[in-house]
């Protein structure tokens, strides 16, 4: 058996516990960090789950092991997780990013930055990314039975022998955010070494350099033929998460939004990282209930960070426009 697993459940103690009863504050992390541990394995193994509607709505939590067993474990841990844990009436999200209105539009802004990035700078041989995300788990009604903050730091080392080292830590919650069931910041959740072709790469090959090929190759990348302008924010997100993007590579896809419908130009801001960009976005993916947000510089034409924010008026949990998802770019 999983040996965090095993101290998951000594702690809890399923078996004695009684609905409404509430676990130790001890039970509580290490319920907190054996979710985010495995959450973090399951997506350095299979990069390639998404969601239809939300892009990290729920992601359900995969085990090593095989067998009915635990099927039977997996079952007693959701279960507690929905019972003993409280869910806050309205979840505590980031702030909104200021935003300083650009009068220049997507496609021209675009094709400027596609012209920057191709005589940018060379990437290194590590990816760093600082994310934060708001995974809600739904009941069968649709009434909402938990919600878990996940702010996380990782970092993606390709090394020469063809082997990647994967770091996943956990981080500082934003100010204000209740951090009481997380792991500790600095907290180790994967540190792994693969060794060559283990890497589970979407596809083999990352993004062209010509801007006429990156249409087809993104319908590939998603399994998609048609993407909303939304979904193809959302797409170049991962790719960048998953990729050592040349500059060409890089000012291929910048370029190609330049030429897709429904990108509109939300303003000019300060990301969390502090640094300027331009965020571009779209609502049509879940037209009334998400937009999505990509940020570019415009002094580097880089892809510093996305953002989903929900704008619907459904869910009791949140008080829209609220962030509910964002990734950060250490580069």
């Amino acid at each position: 058996m999983n040996d965090l697993l095993s101290k998951l459940l000594r702690a809890a103690d399923p078996g004695t516990v009684k609905r409404g009863d509430p676990l130790s504050e001890r039970g509580l992390r290490e319920l907190a960090e054996y979710e985010a541990k495995e959450t973090a394995l399951a997506r350095s193994r299979r990069r390639g789950t998404r969601e239809p509607v939300k892009r990290r709505a729920w992601r359900p939590v995969q085990l090593a092991t095989g067998g009915a067993f635990v099927v039977v474990l997996l079952v007693a841990v959701i279960a507690l997780t929905s019972i003993l844990r409280p869910v806050p009436a309205v979840a505590a999200t980031p702030p909104l990013l200021d935003l300083t209105p650009v009068s220049a539009a997507a496609p021209e802004l675009l094709k400027e930055m596609e012209t920057m990035r191709r005589t940018g700078q060379e990437p290194g041989n590590t990816i760093r990314t600082q994310t934060w995300a708001l995974n809600t788990t739904f009941a069968e009604d649709g009434t909402t039975e938990s919600t878990v903050v996940e702010p996380q730091w990782s970092e993606t080392a390709f090394r020469a022998d063809g082997s990647v080292h994967y770091r996943l830590i956990a981080a500082e919650p934003f100010p204000g955010q209740n951090d009481d069931t997380l792991p500790a910041p600095g907290t180790v959740l994967v540190d792994e070494t693969l060794p060559p072709g283990d890497w589970d790469a979407l596809i083999e090959d990352g993004p062209p350099t010509d801007v006429d090929e990156v249409g087809a190759y993104l319908a590939a990348f998603a399994g998609d033929e048609e993407l909303s302008a939304g979904q193809t924010l959302q797409e170049i997100s991962t790719i960048v998460s998953n990729y050592l993007l040349t500059p060409e590579q890089e000012a291929a896809l910048i370029g190609y939004l330049s030429g897709v419908s429904n990108i509109q130009v939300s303003g000019s801001t300060t990301d969390r990282l502090g640094r300027t960009g331009i965020v571009f976005s779209a609502t049509d993916r879940a037209p009334g209930e998400y937009e999505d947000r990509l940020i570019i510089s415009p002094r580097t034409g880089q892809i510093l960070a996305a953002e989903t924010l929900y704008t619907g008026t459904s869910r009791t949990d949140l008080h829209a426009p609220a962030v509910v998802d964002y990734t950060a770019w250490e580069r």
